[in-house]
């Protein structure tokens, strides 16, 4: 595997922050935006038509893209040397998990880095986002959880050969394949480089319960016992019988 950091441009950056504030998105997808810049008028902003919302972005976060766009290429630099001094200890790491050889797999890997502080990903253009705060540790944290994605739809079309569609969200083999990367990533090679270790998955699992047990310790009792092809199928077979009591616990 192999991963390259580039700087895609503002917008880029505008583009795919509105994908997260489509009507209808929930607060948990939204709320970061504002977060971390204060300057956008929420208010506003829901107010605006549609088409006028890139604009209102463009003219708010085109200074903060201009100011940082210098410390974006030096994070590019940093983030590209954190992944390079790894890699061996990734690949190895995920190799035993899929029981691939992950130095042959996904040698094109595109990392945008980005103002969003959502960090969606891209199977078939073989790309997904970083939030340019990240530190080069943490860069290398959130790219583990995507590279776990990568790795588990490629075994899993091979396994089962469905339709790509159906692995993005809100579709159940989404969710459980962001439930499976929390065991996974658990691995003591993948959670020593990783600062998000203890919320490498969204937070509403570390609190999501199936008739009355955590379901992360389910995941993980699954994939420390079966193969994991095994695991992919007996675990998404689980996630079918309790799908209303999953749905119901998540934001």
């Amino acid at each position: 595997m192999d991963l390259t950091f580039q700087d895609p441009g503002l917008e880029y950056s505008l583009a795919h922050i509105l994908d997260f504030q489509a009507d209808g998105m929930s607060d948990y997808w939204r709320d970061g935006l504002f977060l971390f810049y204060p300057q956008l008028d929420r208010a506003h902003f829901d107010a605006l038509e549609a088409g006028a919302r890139p604009a209102y972005l463009r003219e708010g976060l085109g200074a903060v893209y201009r100011e940082n766009q210098a410390l974006i290429g030096e994070k590019r630099a940093a983030y590209q040397a954190c992944w390079k001094e790894n890699r061996p200890q990734v690949e190895e790491a995920f190799s035993d998990a899929f029981g691939l050889d992950t130095r042959v797999l996904f040698n094109g890997l595109t990392v945008n880095i980005t103002l969003n502080p959502i960090c969606p990903r891209y199977l078939e253009e073989h790309a997904f986002d970083l939030f340019y705060l990240n530190s080069p540790q943490g860069a290398l944290g959130m790219s583990l959880h995507e590279m776990t994605h990568f790795l588990w739809f490629h075994l899993w079309q091979n396994r089962f050969g469905d339709n790509p569609a159906e692995y993005e969200s809100p579709s159940l083999k989404w969710v459980f394949s962001e439930m499976a990367a929390a065991p996974i990533l658990g691995d003591k090679r993948l959670s020593a480089l990783n600062p998000y270790r203890d919320g490498c998955v969204y937070d509403y699992f570390y609190t999501m319960t199936v008739e009355g047990t955590p379901v992360l310790n389910t995941m993980g009792q699954m994939y420390r016992c079966l193969p994991i092809e095994e695991f992919m199928e007996q675990g998404y077979a689980w996630c079918l019988r309790h799908e209303g009591e999953i749905r119901g616990q998540m934001r």
